[in-house]
């Protein structure tokens, strides 16, 4: 195993209940995904956290949601806070630290990776899921990913305050507990617009939207978020 992936899933087993209290609610940008979404939809949310993608389908019907994470702490807690949903069978929460979650092709509608897809360390970590995503979502289906936008000013400024860099493109940024102590350095990789349209595409996506998203970070050089939406033909 590569040894960040192993790094973050400690690190987020460590901050979890941390973590957890600062995702309670859907960003803003992910309301525009909604015309995705459609009644009795089967959804994998890849890096679920605590589950809060499942707000999203709050006024749809027969949503079936799967939602797979790393981090046992994290599913923990997604597992208490939709106990109701999962007793219902209407949402299904897996940890993928021991084993990796199959799914058999053409099984999802919809795919969202949200703000997860930056926690791969290489090329090819990240090319082998998004072609096993590419496999298990229905021909027509749709993927959706977020990742920081670390081209930001936002992000500029962070880099010279605790941020260590490893390369061009990718960082340790610190995790502070509500006292200001550093917990842990998450590692980050900072994608460009071309570098993900292109991986999406070695993938077998088309892709059908890519930009930066709209949020109390955007600047010059965009949002706080670089948001891709890509279909499987």
């Amino acid at each position: 195993m590569h040894p960040i992936i192993q790094k973050t899933r400690e690190d987020y087993n460590l901050i979890a209940p941390f973590f957890s209290d600062t995702r309670r609610h859907l960003w803003r940008e992910l309301d525009q995904c909604k015309q995705y979404v459609k009644n009795g939809q089967r959804v994998l949310d890849w890096g679920c956290g605590n589950g809060r993608l499942v707000g999203l389908f709050a006024d749809y019907s027969g949503i079936e949601y799967y939602g797979v994470d790393q981090s046992i702490e994290l599913v923990k807690i997604a597992r208490r806070a939709h106990s109701a949903l999962v007793q219902q069978r209407k949402a299904h929460f897996y940890c993928t630290a021991k084993r990796q979650k199959k799914f058999s092709a053409d099984f999802f509608d919809l795919e969202f990776l949200i703000a997860s897809l930056h926690h791969l360390p290489d090329e090819r970590t990240r090319l082998l899921l998004l072609q096993k995503m590419h496999h298990e979502l229905k021909p027509g289906g749709r993927i959706i990913i977020t990742v920081w936008n670390l081209s930001s000013e936002w992000a500029n400024i962070k880099k010279h305050n605790g941020w260590t860099v490893l390369g061009t493109q990718d960082f340790l940024i610190p995790w502070k507990d509500p006292t200001g102590k550093i917990l842990c350095d998450r590692y980050y990789h900072g994608f460009v617009q071309e570098e993900l349209r292109a991986l999406l595409a070695q993938a077998g996506f088309q892709v059908k939207h890519l930009s930066y998203s709209e949020g109390r970070w955007t600047d010059d050089k965009g949002g706080r978020n670089l948001l891709a939406i890509a279909k499987k033909i």
